[in-house]
């Protein structure tokens, strides 16, 4: 442990950058919103974070695993992941559901003033998509990833068998997801993207091993990495023209990845320079006990996903040219603002609901420990 990590052996490094990713989150959906209005601004921000934003989060989903996760026995396992993962999935699609019964909203491929449309939307979220807060797909595919990684990382016991583990799954679920289309049919818990998730999963397992960032440097070299692997992104985001599908921009929850090549290549550089951003910051507590709390913050972006963005992006375009500097600094704005109408979310949830929050092992007053 670094002179950086806090007393409770979490490492700084990690919390700030899922903070870091979960803005972008924020700010990416609701840039989309921009775009859905014919902004040329919007969509070009739009590709440009989405070009790595969703691998980084199974990467660092396989940086932070704890290593005897693995070797759990199975019927525990299962318990601790549906705890972790599927009782934040069920509470925060209840949640939606229902608000969506209280106020209109923005439910793509749900026609809510009919009882069908409730019945549709239960029936994709129990198959794994979920149509009543829909940047919970993650947490299906992550719980598909998890269950594989349980299944076969005791096997990987060197870097040598990761990196060919990764590359295998990377190319068989590229080439398996140009001919699966996954919306807008039953998704099955997003099986057929999971080989693709799992590869950059196997990264942040490899990165971990290896500890890369986590050893003491100097901060400019951190800051000079993080500036550079911008510049990375920035030259190689928009070389990848596809083939894609809904837009023409990564979108990982449709498997629309582009080129086999260049879609990788972006979402490595991306997700290092998040990480190197991240240790360039330092122990900021502020920052920490968001990236601490970033649970809360993903699955509370659906509120802002249904509601909020779409007023949002039909505010902006009245308002405002389409200029990078408005579009950037208004989002922006409209962003900080977003994560700190959470703020009190995070303090009750912690406080009253910590195991419907990714904590199950704790003791709320309101319900009991889930797992022990």
């Amino acid at each position: 442990m670094t002179s950086e990590a806090r007393s409770a052996g979490r490492i700084p490094m990690l919390d700030v950058a899922r903070f870091l990713g979960m803005f972008l989150v924020y700010y990416g959906h609701a840039v989309e919103r921009i775009m859905y209005l014919q902004s040329p601004v919007a969509t070009a921000q739009y590709k440009f974070i989405y070009s790595f934003h969703m691998p980084f989060f199974f990467l660092l989903a396989g940086f932070t695993l704890a290593p005897e996760k693995s070797r759990l026995r199975v019927g525990r396992f299962l318990k601790r992941l549906a705890a972790s993962r599927l009782v934040p999935y069920v509470a925060f699609s209840a949640l939606l559901l229902g608000l969506s019964l209280l106020f209109a909203g923005h439910f793509p491929l749900l026609d809510l003033t009919k009882g069908e449309g409730y019945l549709k939307g239960l029936w994709y979220t129990l198959l794994g998509f979920p149509l009543f807060n829909v940047p919970l797909w993650f947490l299906a595919t992550l719980v598909v990833v998890e269950i594989i990684h349980f299944a076969v990382g005791r096997f990987l016991d060197s870097n040598l068998k990761i990196i060919a583990a990764a590359v295998a799954c990377y190319l068989g679920g590229y080439y398996l997801t140009l001919h699966v289309m996954l919306l807008p049919g039953p998704t099955y818990w997003l099986i057929p993207e999971a080989p693709v998730s799992y590869a950059f999963y196997l990264v942040g397992v490899l990165m971990r091993r290896e500890s890369v960032l986590i050893g003491g440097q100097p901060r400019w070299r951190f800051l000079a990495g993080a500036g550079l692997c911008l510049l990375g992104v920035v030259l190689t985001f928009d070389l990848n023209q596809g083939p894609f599908r809904v837009f023409q921009a990564v979108v990982v929850v449709a498997s629309g990845h582009g080129n086999v090549l260049l879609f990788p290549l972006t979402a490595l550089i991306g997700s290092l320079f998040l990480l190197l951003a991240a240790r360039s910051v330092g122990a900021n507590r502020f920052l920490m006990f968001l990236g601490e709390n970033v649970l809360i913050l993903f699955c509370l972006n659906g509120v802002f996903y249904h509601y909020f963005n779409g007023p949002f992006a039909d505010w902006y375009v009245r308002t405002f040219p389409d200029h990078w500097a408005a579009v950037t600094a208004v989002t922006f704005g409209f962003t900080v603002l977003s994560l700190a109408a959470c703020l009190p979310a995070i303090w009750l949830l912690k406080r009253y609901l910590p195991q419907l929050v990714g904590k199950p092992r704790t003791k709320g007053p309101l319900l009991p420990r889930l797992v022990s």
